[in-house]
């Protein structure tokens, strides 16, 4: 749609949201309050504030939980158009560490100037707040064209889903045409990024067998630390692999690998493994374990690793270039496992629901957004699994500051968020 007719009521909505920044900066800071720690992913006390605090705005809420404390929120903000917009976002955090290494209570919500602290202010209970804000407002507009819009807030992203966004889709509960994840990072509010997809991967097992001895004596035994040592070298050659990928994926890599080689204190070394990144799958070597005694031979051992892969590859195609490497060392005293893999996804830079999106950032930040692929996951991965439908990232958050000590969110991105997921809907 152009976005000429709807500038009078894009020009209220974004008016509005201002009006609303001292609800908005409470909201968040009252989100983080709750320690919606996973695990165990209690969310019960958290959704019951959001759920009040949208009742009173006039919006009914459901509940929808596999376990009585892991509840998820949904909120409809019914539209006049026959398309509807997902936004999903998740309200569990990870643990808060080590308390002395926080300046405030991790737990506490604690204003201070134009940010908000708090284990998960970044990750994600910002945009959690921005999207509660954003609903509030669309609720207020009678606007015929726009789109209706299901805000999910989930409980449990930081263990992987289980009783959130992986089962509300295997239900049948999440629908629509288009989604947006709240689940997203920048560097900063002023410099915006959207993301337009995720890397696959592929998780490996190495086992080794060999057979004991006493330590002083090895010739009388087998060292299954030796082999696997081996054969770890020989996985890390899949890092050398250079991969197919789309022509249409090159500007959103080449965009990706510049934002990535923003983070200060980079040495050489690491540059040219950003630069790489993308065009090569990244081997991380995460997990080693063997031996019994410092004075026997070991008789097993093993490693796992974290291998990723860009979107537009099959991680299929990893996994036989790694059965090819293996295959000399593999026998009944080396095994290699893929315990999982799943292939990552991409939207076009180009795409119309891309467009949409990119005209609602640079209409709340004055800036246009720059495209970017994450190196991990998010629970995209099952929307686009399970719906097909298209799937791109914006948030409040800071990357940097994400499951790290002294966490927070800039007043300023909640803003920036809370009005790109309001303006969305009469894009879209």
């Amino acid at each position: 749609m152009l976005l000429g007719s709807f500038s009078p009521i894009v020009s209220r909505v974004l008016n509005r949201v201002e009006e609303l920044k001292p609800e908005l900066i409470s909201v968040t800071s009252n989100l983080i309050r709750f320690q919606t720690v996973s695990p165990p992913s209690n969310t019960l006390e958290c959704a019951e504030y959001i759920k009040s605090y949208f009742e009173s705005a006039g919006l009914e809420v459901s509940f929808h939980a596999r376990e009585k404390e892991k509840v998820n929120v949904h909120v409809r903000v019914p539209g006049g158009s026959d398309r509807t917009l997902i936004w999903l976002g998740h309200l569990d955090v990870v643990p808060a560490g080590m308390r002395e290494k926080w300046r405030h209570n991790p737990f506490g919500g604690v204003v201070e100037g134009e940010k908000i602290y708090g284990r998960g202010a970044s990750d994600m209970k910002g945009s959690c707040a921005a999207a509660v804000i954003a609903a509030k407002v669309l609720s207020e507009i009678n606007e015929k064209n726009r789109a209706t819009v299901d805000f999910w807030f989930t409980c449990d992203e930081e263990v992987g889903s289980p009783d959130g966004t992986r089962w509300l889709v295997k239900e049948g509960l999440i629908q629509g045409d288009a989604c947006v994840i709240g689940d997203s990072l920048s560097k900063s509010p002023r410099e915006p990024y959207i993301d337009v997809g995720c890397k696959g991967y592929l998780r490996l097992r190495l086992r080794a067998f060999g057979k004991t001895a006493h330590g002083s004596m090895p010739f009388y035994g087998d060292n299954a630390i030796d082999k696997l040592l081996q054969a770890i070298e020989q996985v890390k050659r899949v890092g050398g692999y250079r991969l197919k990928l789309p022509a249409e994926l090159e500007d959103s890599i080449r965009s990706s690998i510049n934002y990535l080689l923003k983070n200060r204190d980079l040495t050489e070394e690491r540059k040219n493994a950003i630069e790489g990144a993308f065009h090569y799958p990244t081997v991380s070597l995460t997990m080693i374990s063997g031996g019994i005694k410092v004075n026997v031979i070991p008789d097993y051992a093993e490693a796992s690793f974290d291998i990723r892969i860009t979107p537009g590859v099959n991680p299929e195609v990893v996994a036989e270039k790694l059965r090819e490497l293996i295959s000399n060392f593999e026998s009944s005293e080396i095994k290699a496992e893929v315990i999982s893999l799943e292939s990552g996804y991409y939207e076009r830079w180009d795409s119309e629901f891309a467009m949409n999106l990119r005209k609602a950032v640079e209409i709340s930040t004055g800036m246009p957004p720059k495209p970017k692929i994450l190196l991990g996951a998010t629970d995209a991965i099952p929307i686009k699994r399970s719906l097909g439908i298209p799937c791109l990232g914006f948030g409040a958050g800071i990357e940097e500051l994400a499951h790290a000590p002294n966490e927070y969110v800039t007043v300023e991105g909640l803003i920036s968020a809370a009005k790109a997921y309001a303006v969305l809907p009469l894009l879209f």
